[in-house]
């Protein structure tokens, strides 16, 4: 299977490897903070609307600064940002075991870059997403890019795991200290990381990044995917990660542990998929591989709220993640492929910067929905934003093929 897949990785330089690594790092703790961050804030008192408004602001500060390492980061060197970044997740640990008060973790979803929404978000996306494509031919981009978010999505689900650890070891910020203790680490691990990676990853320091500096070729694209990207995240922001543990917990009483097992379970089917969908797109392409998966995902997405029992609501959301995810490292191999080298950057940074600030809005709206409607109103609200990007999509880009793609018929 590995030969197959060709995850040897002798076709990556030293910076992919070290990128790959990172991503680990990072992700773990990722993992269980989107778990635990709902659920820890309700055990602080907070119910679900304020629950919903703490996470907006925990993205709304992921959107600022993708927005300053799109602007910025190539002027300033992409391994300098990329390590300041690292160790504001650093500070955001700390804040999160120096105490159990709630102005902790206020403050340290606003600092850090923490996921609690559907997938990763933020700076170092971006700029990891700009830096992959030259860490390998193109004729491996779209696997480079199934690699790493299958290593993203693994690592999430180790971290899931442990978020039955502080049912063991006390109450409190006793029984979170050492989960809490591993983000900060993993801050540091990360600034340490990026240390090593060599100037390749620099882009000619010309001019502030901007939309403004995209070739004019790239302007279109880019502004009509971001708007797509944008519509899809917003949608994505009612189900993510951290709505759908506090959904489960209030649904059917599911404690941390089973919660941690049941998305390490997703994390682990996700991160299959990503392999399944570099295959897809070999045959049929890029866009279809998008759109032809993420539709029927996004249907068994809507029925979840309308089942009784837990078994099947588990049996749904796992189906659903088999297939919702195949977008990402097609989208993001897409976005590379349909820009100049010299436009990553910033088409990255646009694209994810609009992803991050649609997804700002919705948490708050999903909790003011469970609050004032239906717990499962989220679920519906997603699932028909998401259907309405993937028609978008097609039809607008259905005839803007990659490079890569001319031999791929229809």
């Amino acid at each position: 299977m590995v030969g197959e897949f060709g995850l040897s990785f002798d076709w990556m330089n030293e910076d992919g490897k070290v990128i790959l690594i990172e991503k680990a790092v990072r992700t773990i703790p990722y993992g269980f903070l989107g778990v635990l961050f709902s659920v820890y804030l309700s055990q602080l008192g907070l119910g679900a609307f304020l629950i919903g408004v703490v996470l907006a602001l925990t993205v709304a500060s992921s959107a600022a600064y993708t927005l300053v390492a799109s602007i910025f980061a190539d002027r300033l060197g992409r391994k300098r940002t990329l390590i300041f970044f690292a160790l504001t997740d650093a500070l955001a640990g700390a804040f999160l075991f120096s105490s159990d008060s709630l102005w902790a973790p206020i403050v340290a979803g606003i600092v850090g870059n923490m996921t609690v929404g559907a997938g990763e978000v933020g700076p170092f996306l971006t700029l990891e997403q700009a830096i992959l494509p030259g860490t390998s031919d193109t004729r491996r981009r779209t696997l480079g890019f199934s690699v790493y978010n299958l290593i993203g999505y693994v690592s999430s689900s180790a971290g899931a795991l442990l978020v039955g650890l502080p049912q063991y070891i006390g109450s409190g910020i006793a029984g979170y200290r050492p989960l809490f203790l591993g983000y900060l680490a993993s801050g540091l691990l990360g600034a340490y990381l990026y240390s090593r990676l060599s100037k390749r990853v620099e882009q000619e320091k010309t001019a502030w990044a901007s939309i403004s500096v995209l070739s004019e070729a790239s302007k279109p694209i880019v502004r009509r995917l971001s708007a797509l990207f944008a519509l899809d995240s917003f949608g994505g922001g009612f189900i993510g990660i951290s709505i759908l543990s506090y959904y489960f917990y209030a649904r059917y009483s599911l404690q941390l542990g089973s919660l941690g097992l049941l998305f390490a379970g997703t994390q682990i089917i996700t991160a299959i998929s990503f392999l399944v969908a570099e295959r897809i797109a070999r045959q049929i392409g890029l866009l279809k591989t998008m759109v032809y998966t993420h539709i029927p995902s996004n249907l068994l997405l809507a029925v979840i709220p309308f089942v009784a029992s837990a078994p099947i609501a588990v049996g749904l959301l796992l189906s659903r993640q088999s297939l919702s995810q195949m977008d990402v490292p097609t989208r993001q191999s897409y976005l590379m492929s349909v820009v100049p080298e010299a436009d990553r950057t910033p088409a990255a940074g646009f694209t994810n910067a609009s992803r991050s600030v649609a997804q700002t809005f919705s948490p708050s709206l999903a909790g003011y929905a469970i609050a004032t409607l239906w717990l499962g109103s989220p679920f519906v609200i997603a699932g028909g934003l998401k259907v309405a990007y993937d028609l978008s999509l097609y039809k607008i880009f259905h005839r803007v093929k990659p490079p890569q793609e001319s031999n791929i018929t229809g």
